[in-house]
């Protein structure tokens, strides 16, 4: 039984020296089995440490995923925009596949202007070009993510990540909750019903198996009515998480939880003991 792992959105801040294979020991240390490698900037590990932090993960635990650069836009207007998206996602998942890492966590992209129904089958045809490239290059066991969006304006809907994971089937392509993003963008989350309907709605679209295998991401998040604005810390309690905890226990849900709260760790730390207190 995996249970819910917990882990940070990148290298720990307090990581005695540097690199990824001493964030992932680092994690261990501490207590957590996860961590999310960030290429946000782009992508530039090179195989060798690419595979030395993978050996790293396996030893000590720790489950390895892989955001990619912030700057993807699946279903941009230019095709130079497009092919450069299709270049960042392979990328970020040739490295990926060094590690050992899965999910890639992607921004899908944004709507500019146009009706989510406009912008899906450029969506698609986006994606399933990056799929064919990792295969061509023989890049296995890495599943692309397609994160829920904080911005009103950007592709990445609940409605929006269920349809393209059942347009590709979870072993291509799952769902990635940031559950602040949602606070922010679609309603806010207050009690375990509010969460509870969300993964009802998993559920329900893509059946048993994304309760079992789910990765997400939680902070607590500052908002206007247009979206998000920026992460806060995740004893801003908003959203909180403790109700979130308890609809994942009642309906059995297992998988990763990344903090993107600006205290990696610490609020890693702070979700898992509360996790730890609602299960027992």
């Amino acid at each position: 039984m995996m249970g819910v792992r917990f882990g940070p959105a990148g290298i720990p801040i307090e990581t005695p020296g540097e690199g990824t294979a001493a964030g992932i020991e680092y994690c261990r240390k501490i207590g957590l089995s996860a961590m999310e490698v960030e290429f946000v900037h782009g992508v530039n590990m090179k195989e060798g440490k690419a595979r030395a932090a993978g050996e790293a993960a396996g030893k000590n635990n720790v489950k390895l995923s892989c955001h990619a650069p912030y700057y993807i836009n699946c279903c941009a207007k230019e095709e130079g925009k497009l092919r450069a998206s299709v270049r960042y996602i392979v990328s970020t998942a040739q490295a990926a596949f060094w590690l050992g890492a899965s999910p890639i966590v992607i921004h899908t992209g944004h709507y500019m202007g146009r009706a989510p129904e406009e912008c899906k089958k450029l969506v698609y045809r986006t994606y399933e070009q990056c799929l064919e490239e990792m295969r061509a290059l023989g890049i296995r066991g890495v599943v692309l993510g397609a994160e829920l969006t904080g911005k009103k304006s950007a592709y990445g809907s609940l409605d929006d990540i269920i349809d393209l994971a059942q347009h590709f089937g979870l072993e291509r392509l799952m769902p990635v909750i940031d559950y602040a993003h949602y606070h922010a963008r679609e309603g806010k989350l207050k009690i375990k019903d509010d969460y509870a309907r969300i993964l009802e709605k998993m559920e329900d679209g893509l059946g048993s198996k994304a309760a079992k295998t789910f990765h997400c991401h939680f902070s607590g998040i500052e908002f206007s009515d247009k979206g998000e604005r920026n992460h806060l810390p995740v004893s801003a309690d908003s959203p909180p998480f403790a109700p979130l905890a308890a609809a994942w226990k009642e309906r059995g849900w297992e998988g990763t939880v990344i903090c993107e709260s600006p205290l990696i760790e610490k609020d890693a730390l702070v979700l898992q003991k509360a996790f730890q207190k609602v299960r027992a």
